[in-house]
């Protein structure tokens, strides 16, 4: 492990102590923000973005036990423990999002690397909690969970598909529950039917079942970074259960997730990383998009580290003093993409986490 590399887990650490501590400058942002229709901060400590910076620290911590960084291993613990305490006596351990499956996945993969103790107890109740939520979430006429089922009752995203698919295996692998592997299947298998273009073999942000579902809609650009980063992740954690299963090899979806793999490679900028459309070769790289989709590769042998080797040299370069650069700002709905770019614990954990893989 690089001095680097250290410096970007000692920045993702300090972000997840502070993530929910809101100045008084950006309250008065998001006021602005909300008057005019754009989406602010949840009030939720395991929605999405908190779930990457946790998922980055989760495959970290793997990493440092490897190489005997007890130090490291154990400053990541005191941040996961201070997190769920922060969750339990501040927001009355509520799951309120089907976002907050990202989460699950950080604490099922903590709770793998651990064998006993408080943390592991705490990390098997979470992701059964978030399991529970999951089962009730709202879902279309073809039973995929919706995506901001308040705003809209037909919506699939990108987003909800490769969150909660990847919580479920995740979930089916460590605990045996057949069920939920199940539900991780129709999902991606019902993203495959509806939300990909043929042509070049990307996915769209999202679809909508119109007309009790005779007409379907792609919504969204084709293949924003973050989106293909999404349904990769996704896959990638449902091929991982897939490789010793008799039946299941080589599935429909196995085939996809290597299809996809090629197709996402085909697009990865010469001097590295992904830009924030992934077509958009020749347009500003996203750290964001750039390692959620090489996480997504390598989490389930898509590539080899090889293949990707430029892109994590890219997301090395593009750090501060540990803090992870150019990812792009928060997107509001289908095709709302502010150009803007920074320093977002959702660029931090998804570099993290592809770092540690490789």
């Amino acid at each position: 492990m690089t001095e680097k590399e250290k410096l970007i887990i000692n920045e993702g650490i300090s972000e997840l102590k502070t993530i929910m501590e809101v100045s008084v400058g950006q309250r008065a942002k998001d006021l602005v923000k909300s008057a005019l229709g754009r989406s602010v901060r949840t009030k939720d400590p395991m929605f999405w973005p908190a779930g990457m910076l946790m998922l980055g620290l989760a495959e970290a911590r793997k990493k440092a036990m490897a190489e005997n960084e007890e130090d490291l291993v154990a400053r990541i613990d005191d941040a996961f423990l201070g997190h769920i305490r922060l969750w339990k006596e501040k927001y009355d351990k509520n799951i309120s999002y089907i976002d907050d499956a990202l989460a699950g996945v950080a604490f099922l993969r903590l709770y793998e690397e651990l064998s006993d103790g408080r943390l592991r107890s705490e990390c098997k109740s979470i992701a059964d909690r978030i399991y529970k939520y999951l089962l009730g979430a709202a879902r279309d006429g073809e039973e995929t969970i919706v995506y901001n089922a308040d705003r809209s009752a037909c919506n699939v995203f990108a987003d909800g598909i490769g969150q909660t698919s990847m919580f479920l295996s995740a979930y089916a692998a460590a605990f045996g529950v057949e069920e939920a592997r199940n539900i991780a299947r129709l999902q991606l298998k019902n993203f495959l039917k509806h939300g990909m273009d043929e042509r070049s073999g990307l996915p769209y942000h999202g679809y909508a079942l119109l007309d009790d579902g005779a007409i379907c809609e792609k919504r969204g650009i084709l293949s924003w970074g973050r989106a293909a980063g999404w349904l990769i992740m996704g896959l990638s954690e449902y091929v991982k259960g897939s490789e010793s299963r008799k039946g299941d090899s080589p599935s429909t979806l196995v085939r996809w997730y290597s299809e996809l793999s090629k197709a996402l490679l085909k697009y990865q900028k010469p001097e590295g990383g992904y830009g924030w459309q992934v077509q958009a070769v020749e347009g500003h790289l996203d750290t964001s998009a750039t390692g959620m989709i090489v996480y997504g590769l390598l989490n389930g042998d898509g590539v080899g580290a090889g293949d990707v080797e430029v892109s994590l040299k890219a997301l090395l370069q593009n750090t501060d003093g540990g803090k992870v650069m150019s990812a792009l700002s928060s997107c509001d709905d289908f095709g709302v993409h502010y150009q803007t770019y920074g320093a977002y614990p959702w660029g931090q954990g998804a570099a993290l986490a592809a770092l540690s893989l490789a």
